[in-house]
């Protein structure tokens, strides 16, 4: 079973002119494959828009690199690269998210070596006292709304469901939540 006619000529369009049309037509057609791969993997700040994106740009390299004279799928080519590239995106990801703990060093060790950044010696720590807080007082400081959204920030509950529950949205919720800040920090500076 080879390549279709039609497939072939929008491949071929690619291939020659670089044409946007054929390219669209060929992620038009695959794109339940890309649904499905897509499904498959979650990354991190990625929208719909940027997995299309990523799909253009690997079936564009898949034109490029298929060879319109053997008689191989074009699909079954394009579906192998546009994994291999979705894995390659997820292993990028999780080895910038594993960078930070490799750098982490442990309070026992930083004691241990006498290392601490920023230069601060562990009797100097002892000399920045935490302000004392009472966690109720401050609580009662918010008005429920506030606290709705302030148990979002320490997942307690989803942002879903405060917006169902207070019928807002999640603007209305991050404003609340800048509110609970800016009341912290002035409770610490007059507390």
């Amino acid at each position: 079973m080879g390549i279709n006619k039609t497939e072939l000529t929008w491949v071929r369009a690619v291939q020659d002119t670089g044409s946007s049309d054929a390219l669209e037509q060929l992620v038009a057609k695959y794109q339940p494959m890309i649904q499905a791969t897509i499904n498959r993997f979650y990354l991190r700040m990625f929208d719909q828009d940027d997995w299309q994106q990523e799909a253009r740009i690997v079936c564009y390299e898949t034109c490029l690199l298929y060879e319109t004279q053997r008689n191989c799928q074009f699909g079954a080519f394009y579906k192998l690269r546009f994994d291999h590239h979705v894995r390659n995106l997820v292993r990028h990801e999780l080895a910038i998210k594993r960078q930070s703990n490799r750098q982490n060093i442990s309070l026992e060790e930083m004691m241990i070596t006498e290392t601490f950044p920023n230069g601060f010696a562990p009797a100097q720590r002892e000399t920045h006292a935490l302000p004392e807080f009472d966690l109720p007082d401050y609580l009662a400081l918010l008005s429920n709304f506030e606290f709705e959204s302030f148990q979002v920030v320490l997942n307690l509950r989803s942002e879903q469901d405060v917006c169902h529950e207070y019928n807002c949205d999640q603007i209305q919720i991050k404003r609340a939540i800048a509110r609970c800040h800016k009341k912290l920090r002035l409770y610490l500076a007059v507390g």
